[in-house]
């Protein structure tokens, strides 16, 4: 009792009370010890209280104030990044990507300019002549500077790392830059034939905007294999359509071909359709829907065929879809590039890359139908060709060469892209089974996770381990073709482990552990549904960087066509142009300029 009374204490009301205990005679009656109990107890309360305070402040140097409105500041963090993992659209999703941003504090990183990460001055160097030249309305001289300083990279606001500080967006810097090449362009594009300068008429400002739009280059989508987890690429599609950021240019393989074929074939009107009704059309690539075949049908095929899959499953589903549509028909009807990988069965020949300008007269389905024949799984494929003339179908190759699945020996045909349309820059969907618990994305922002748990926790350690399992495989399988030891098969296993399997942009879907069972069987509509949510998802962290990367491209590609409609009509083509999309809103809390996307040869 008296050690408690005796306790100094830094409350003043504890004080007071101490001493009012003190001068209390010691003959005090027994229910007023018992009143005091519970001043006892508060005391103990109080004094614990200021003890915990004082712990906590010699620990993180802040005041009880202080400290409540960062313990607000993160249960706001944490519902608003919960919202953001449950979004179902990109609207929803960046809203709460923006909301967490400023709660994080990132949007004052996007206003700093003192970072190594890029070239700030050389940046707003550029800014300023873009918006000096837009301003005097000098045409020839911002002629002069979208034909001579565009770049992709410009003084490195393509580093990865600009990407990785904040859920959307990067540097202010740079967004106004683009904004401003992109003005810029417009204004260009807009310029009447009166207003253009002595000895510039609209035929020499659409040459050089030709060429400035061929000096920036190209980008890509290219779509991987994966069998069943090729059904994911719907999704990064979906995601990128909506944005008015698809490139005209794609290429599949495998499973990949599979989608861009159906895509390329349709229309813009017709793609939001398609992709609301796709995951629940007719998919029964591998068997019938309503006769699932036995382990013993499939080992009997095996052993006659050398195939596990009859694959008239899969030609049949894809004559449905596509017709008897070629490539040159293709590009036709909707000016994009459609591409797909062929590997030959051979280890003499090269592997193919079919499109409007390697294969016009190709029958799309035919070649979808080579570039899934997986070794083992399908048997190797004839190609078709459709006479231009009669519709008569005969081979493409009147040889006895046969093809198989694109992914073999080349899942991402960057070289072949580069030499014949100018592409230098490629956006990759990632879904091969035997490649996404080892490749991590590209530019993983804040808002995006691990496309598969293994990235996350083994990482470190298990990049060393694959790296030197990788180098001690393809050593030994070129002994033992060296050798004759199955050489067709050793070299195609090289080819396939000595793959370059990402890109600039690379996206992962996050695939789950149970999609890997079914890699071989017919997709169902709730698989489809969720495999294109995943896809969305995974893409919509990486909008941003799409956007910056593309915009411009995309911009040059529109002006083209509105100057070559002028110079060849003496018209303007109307907003957007008859393949375009307007793009507009906000982006990060700033206005967006109109980054049109007009399909032109």
């Amino acid at each position: 009792m008296l050690s408690l009374v005796d306790t100094p204490t830094p409350h003043a009301s504890a004080a007071t009370w101490v001493d009012s205990i003190a001068a209390t005679p010691q003959t005090a009656n027994t229910s007023r010890s018992r009143r005091s109990l519970p001043q006892l107890a508060q005391l103990a309360k109080t004094s614990n209280t200021y003890l915990t305070s004082t712990v906590l402040h010699l620990r993180d140097g802040l005041t009880s104030n202080q400290r409540l409105a960062a313990q607000h500041r993160a249960e706001n963090i944490h519902l608003v990044t919960q919202r953001l993992r449950d979004a179902t659209r990109v609207e929803e999703w960046r809203a709460a990507a923006l909301e967490l941003d400023i709660l994080e504090g990132n949007e004052a990183w996007k206003t700093d300019n003192e970072t190594s990460e890029f070239d700030a001055p050389l940046i707003q160097a550029r800014l300023d002549l873009l918006n000096e030249a837009r301003a005097s309305g000098d045409v020839r001289r911002m002629l002069y500077l979208v034909r001579t300083s565009l770049s992709r990279g410009l003084g490195g606001m393509g580093n990865v790392e600009l990407y990785q500080h904040s859920h959307v967006g990067t540097k202010d810097l740079i967004e106004s830059y683009i904004d401003a090449t992109i003005e810029t362009i417009q204004r260009l594009a807009r310029t009447e034939d009166k207003a253009l300068p002595p000895g510039l008429d609209t035929k020499d400002l659409m040459e050089q905007v030709v060429l400035a739009r061929q000096a920036f280059g190209r980008s890509a989508l290219l779509l991987s294999g994966g069998a069943t987890l090729g059904m994911y690429h719907i999704g990064v599609l979906k995601a990128l359509f909506e944005e008015k950021l698809l490139p005209r240019i794609i290429s599949g393989a495998s499973a990949g071909s599979i989608v861009c074929s159906v895509l390329c074939t349709r229309t813009d009107e017709e793609i939001p359709d398609v992709l609301r009704g796709f995951p629940h059309g007719n998919l029964a690539v591998f068997e019938e829907h309503d006769r699932e075949e036995g382990a013993l049908e499939h080992i009997a095929r095996l052993l006659t065929d050398g195939a596990w899959i009859d694959i008239k499953h899969l030609t049949k589903v894809m004559q449905e879809l596509l017709g008897d549509m070629t490539f040159q028909e293709a590009y036709n009807r909707t000016r994009r590039i459609l591409n797909i990988c062929v590997s030959p069965s051979s280890i003499y020949e090269l592997p193919r890359l079919l499109n409007y300008i390697t294969s016009p007269n190709v029958l799309i389905w035919s070649a979808v139908a080579a570039s899934c024949s997986v070794p083992f799984v399908f048997s190797s494929a004839h190609i078709l060709a459709k006479n231009p003339a009669t519709g008569e179908h005969s081979p493409w190759n009147p040889t006895p060469l046969r093809w198989i699945d694109g992914s073999v020996d080349n899942d991402l045909p960057m070289t072949s892209l580069a030499e014949m349309f100018n592409v230098n820059h490629f956006i990759v969907s990632q879904v091969n089974p035997h490649i996404v618990p080892f490749l991590s994305s590209s530019a993983p922002s804040l808002s995006q996770p691990s496309a598969f748990k293994l990235n996350s926790h083994l990482a470190p350690l298990l990049a060393p381990l694959t790296r030197l399992a990788k180098s001690e495989a393809l050593h030994r399988l070129h002994v033992l073709a060296q050798l004759g030891v199955l050489p067709n098969i050793c070299n195609k296993a090289r080819n396939m482990l000595s793959q370059k399997y990402s890109g600039d942009i690379t996206i992962l879907p996050r695939v789950e552990y149970r999609d890997f069972v079914a890699i071989l069987k017919n997709p169902t509509p709730g698989f489809m549904v969720r495999a294109c949510e995943a896809g969305e998802r995974a893409t919509w962290p990486l909008l941003g960087r799409v956007r910056n990367h593309c915009s411009v491209e995309l911009e040059l590609d529109r002006a083209v066509a509105e100057l070559r409609a002028r110079a060849v009509f003496g018209r303007v083509e109307g907003e957007g142009g008859a393949h375009g999309h307007g793009y507009g809103g906000r982006k990060g809390g700033r206005p967006v300029v109109d980054r049109t996307c007009t399909s032109v040869t």
